[in-house]
C-alpha cells in the first residue's frame, strides 16, 4: 500500500471510528450529502 493511500485509510478509520455519533449513522450521512451533491452511488 503506497503511503498516501494508508494515510487516506488511517484518517477514513479514524472518521468512522464509533463514538458520539455510531458508525453506520455516519455512514449514512456521508451517503446523504453525495446525493445532496450529485455524486453517482
Amino acid at each position: 500500500m503506497t503511503n498516501n493511500l494508508k494515510k487516506y485509510q488511517d484518517f477514513f478509520d479514524s472518521v468512522y471510528e464509533g463514538g458520539v455519533i455510531d458508525t453506520k449513522t455516519k455512514h449514512l450521512i456521508a451517503l446523504g450529502a453525495s446525493l445532496a451533491a450529485g455524486c453517482q452511488p
